[in-house]
C-alpha cells in the first residue's frame, strides 16, 4: 500500500505541475487552485512521507540487499534537484533578473520530466517490461462568461468592463500599496508624482471640481473625475473628497512616499478607495482611444493568484510567493502592448466640452501633426513615453538602467514613473529630485536667439523639444513668457519687458505664449474654462516652429547694447493661485523658473 501511495503522489505532483503549462491552456480559475495545491501537496508529501520512504528504500535495497540501481540513483538526483529548485521558486521567486531564479525555473520544469522518466524506468525495471515513458496528456477548456460594457455617464467616455454589472465595488480595486513590495522604486517615483496627486490631494483640482459642481450642477463633476478620479467614478461616487486627518483636512500634497495611502491600506485593505491615477487605473486599461475625456475601457477582472486578496498577513505572504514563482500571468495581466502608443495617453490628455464638443486640450492632436509623429523614421519618431517616461540627466535624455521589479531583469531603459511634464511645482512640494526631472524636460523644449535689425530687437523662440504646442495641456493656466532687459554702453537700462509686478502678476504688455478662452460674448472666462466658446488668442508655438518677437528700441540708445533675454515659465498664474489659496491658505506661490537665457552684445 505504501509503495502504491508513493507512486500515486509522485504522479499527482507531476500532473498538477504539468497542467499549469501554457500548452494545456487551463482556465485561470482552475490554475489559481491547482498552483497552491501543487505547492502545498508537494511540501507535505516530501516532508511527511517521501523522505522517510526514500531513506528506508535506499537502506533496504542498497545496504541490505546490495542492489546498486543506476536508474534509481538518477531518479534520486532528479528528485532532489526538482525539490530544491521548487523550494527556491517558492521562497525566493523567479522575477527574471536573478540568474538563480531562471536556472531554478528551468531545472524545475525540465527536471520534472526527467524525474518522471527515471521514476517510470525505475519501477518498471524489475518487471522487464514496458519501460517506455507513459503519455500524460490532458486538455481542459472553460468558456469565460460573456463580457458586457457600460458607459459610466455621458459626461465621461470612461467604460467599465465587468460581467453583467454597471459599476465596481471598492473591494474590486487593488490598492497601489500592494505593488510596493515588489516594485519599490517604481512605487516611490509614482507616490510623489502628479499622477498620484491629481484628485483629493491636489488643491488646484479640488477647487476647480468644486467650482464646476457649484456652477454647472453636481453631476458635472463627473466630467472632471473621469481622468482625475476614475476609481471613485467607477463605484458610483459623484464627487472627489479631501483626505481627512481626524476631523481636519490633511495636507497630503506635502506628503512624501504616500504615507497616508500605506497607512490606510494597512488598516482598511482595499475597502478604503484610492484616488488619483493609481497603479491599477493605468495598468488595467483594456482599450483606449484618442477621443479624450477618459476614453478608455477599464477592466478589473484580471487573473488573480490564490490568496491574493486575503486580508491576513500570511495570505499576502503566500500569494506573493505564488506570484514570484511563476510571474508570467501576473505580468501579462498588468501590461498591454498598446500602452506604448500615444493613444493610451490621449485618452485623458485630450479634452473636449461634453456638450458642445469644443476642444479644450488637444495635446494628442498637436503631436499627430508634429514632426515627432514619424513612424516611418524610427530615429525621428517619439511617442509620449519617449519624453515623459524617460530619465533625464544634465538636461539630456539619459535612459535609466535598472529594474522595474525588485530582483527582476536589468533593463537598459526603465520607464520612470515621475511622469515629468510641466507641473514641477506640486511635485516639488514632495520631492525635489522629481521636480528637477520636470525642469530638465522643460529646459529641453526650446532655444532662444537674438538679433538687431534697424533698431528693432528680434528675439527668436523655437520649439525644438516638445512634440506638441509649447505650452500644451491646460495652456490657459500656463505662463510661458519672455523677459527682456536692454542696457546701453554705460549700463543704463533703456528697455525691459516681462517683469513680475509687486502683486505677483506679469506686467502688462509682456509677450506670453498661451491660449486665452472667451465665452459667447468674447469675454475671458477666467477660472470657468468650460465656458469656452471663442478663442480670443493663441500665441503658443507648435512643435518644430520658430516664433519671432520684436521690440522697438529707443533710437537715441548708445551702442553697443547689452541684451538679456530669458524664457520664463510658471505653472499657474498668480490670479489662479490667489483663488486657490482662499481655500488652501497653507499653499505657497508657484515660483517662476528660468528655462533659457541668452546674453549678447549688439552693435
Amino acid at each position: 500500500m505504501r509503495r502504491f501511495l508513493v507512486k500515486f503522489f509522485i504522479l499527482l505532483m507531476f500532473v498538477s505541475g504539468v497542467v499549469q503549462l501554457k500548452l494545456f491552456d487551463i482556465s485561470w480559475e482552475i490554475f489559481r487552485v491547482v498552483q497552491p495545491l501543487h505547492i502545498a501537496l508537494s511540501l507535505l508529501v516530501i516532508l511527511f512521507f517521501m523522505n522517510s520512504f526514500i531513506y528506508k528504500h535506499i537502506r533496504r535495497y542498497y545496504f541490505v540487499r546490495k542492489t546498486n540501481s543506476v536508474n534509481g540513483w538518477m531518479f534520486l538526483v532528479s528528485f532532489a534537484l526538482v525539490t530544491l529548485s521548487g523550494l527556491y521558486l517558492f521562497f525566493i521567486g523567479n522575477r527574471g533578473g536573478d540568474i538563480l531564479g531562471i536556472v531554478s525555473f528551468n531545472i524545475h520544469l525540465f527536471g520534472s520530466f526527467a524525474l518522471i522518466l527515471f521514476f517510470l524506468w525505475h519501477i518498471t525495471a524489475p518487471m522487464k517490461q514496458n519501460r517506455e515513458p507513459l503519455a500524460l496528456l490532458a486538455a481542459l477548456f472553460l468558456l469565460y462568461p460573456s463580457i458586457s460594457q457600460s458607459k459610466i455617464t455621458e459626461l465621461s467616455n470612461l467604460e467599465i468592463t465587468k460581467n453583467g454589472a454597471k459599476s465596481y465595488h471598492s473591494e474590486d480595486w487593488t490598492n497601489s500599496a500592494k505593488c510596493k513590495s515588489c516594485h519599490s522604486e517604481i512605487f516611490e517615483q509614482w507616490s510623489n508624482s502628479n499622477h498620484k496627486h491629481i484628485a483629493g490631494s491636489n488643491p488646484y483640482y479640488m477647487v476647480m471640481e468644486t467650482l464646476a459642481g457649484e456652477v454647472e450642477g453636481e453631476e458635472f463633476r463627473k466630467w472632471c473625475m473621469g481622468c482625475h478620479n476614475p476609481s471613485a467614478l467607477s463605484v458610483g461616487i459623484g464627487k472627489s473628497t479631501h483626505a481627512m486627518d481626524g476631523n481636519f483636512v490633511s495636507n497630503e500634497h506635502f506628503e512624501k512616499g504616500a504615507k497616508t495611502l500605506l497607512k490606510n491600506f494597512k488598516e482598511h485593505g482595499n475597502f478604503r478607495l484610492e484616488e488619483g491615477a493609481s497603479c491599477i487605473t493605468c495598468h488595467q486599461i483594456s482599450d483606449a482611444t484618442s477621443k479624450g475625456n477618459a476614453s478608455f475601457s477599464l477592466s478589473l477582472d484580471r487573473q488573480k493568484h490564490a490568496f491574493e486578496e486575503s486580508k491576513s498577513a500570511l495570505g499576502h505572504w503566500f500569494s506573493e510567493r505564488l506570484i514570484n514563482s511563476n510571474p508570467t500571468t501576473h505580468k501579462e495581466s498588468y501590461s498591454k502592448e498598446f500602452y506604448k502608443e500615444s493613444r493610451y495617453c490621449a485618452s485623458c490628455h485630450d479634452e473636449s466640452h461634453p456638450q458642445n464638443g469644443i476642444k479644450i486640450v488637444s495635446t494628442f492632436e498637436e503631436w499627430k501633426k508634429s514632426p515627432f509623429n514619424n513612424p516611418n523614421d524610427k530615429t525621428k519618431h517619439k511617442s509620449c513615453i519617449d519624453c515623459h517616461m524617460t530619465n533625464l540627466k544634465d538636461d539630456k535624455f539619459t535612459p535609466l538602467k535598472g529594474t522595474s521589479t525588485d530582483g527582476g531583469v536589468v533593463k537598459g531603459d526603465v520607464k520612470v514613473h515621475y511622469f515629468a511634464g510641466s507641473n514641477h511645482f506640486l511635485a516639488g512640494l514632495r520631492d525635489k529630485a522629481q521636480e528637477e526631472q520636470t525642469l530638465q524636460l522643460l529646459r529641453t523644449s526650446a532655444k532662444l536667439d537674438v538679433a538687431l535689425k534697424d533698431g528693432v530687437l528680434e528675439v527668436g523662440i523655437k520649439n525644438i523639444g516638445a512634440g506638441h504646442h509649447l505650452p500644451t495641456g491646460v495652456a490657459d493656466f500656463r505662463e510661458l513668457w519672455l523677459e527682456i532687459e536692454v542696457k546701453d554702453r554705460e549700463g543704463k537700462l533703456i528697455f525691459s519687458s516681462g517683469k513680475l509686478k509687486s502683486d505677483g502678476n506679469i506686467e502688462d504688455g509682456s509677450r506670453l505664449f498661451q491660449k486665452v478662452f472667451g465665452d459667447e460674448n468674447s469675454k475671458p472666462v477666467g477660472l470657468l474654462f468650460w465656458k469656452y466658446k471663442t478663442l480670443l488668442s493663441d500665441t503658443r508655438i507648435p512643435a518644430g516652429e520658430r516664433r519671432v518677437e520684436r521690440f522697438t528700441l529707443n533710437k537715441e540708445a548708445k551702442y553697443p547694447i547689452q541684451v538679456s533675454a530669458k524664457l520664463n515659465f510658471r505653472i499657474y498664474p498668480q490670479w489662479v493661485t490667489d483663488a486657490v489659496r482662499k481655500v488652501f491658505p497653507v499653499l505657497s506661490n508657484p515660483n517662476a523658473v528660468e528655462l533659457i537665457r541668452v546674453e549678447k552684445e549688439l552693435k
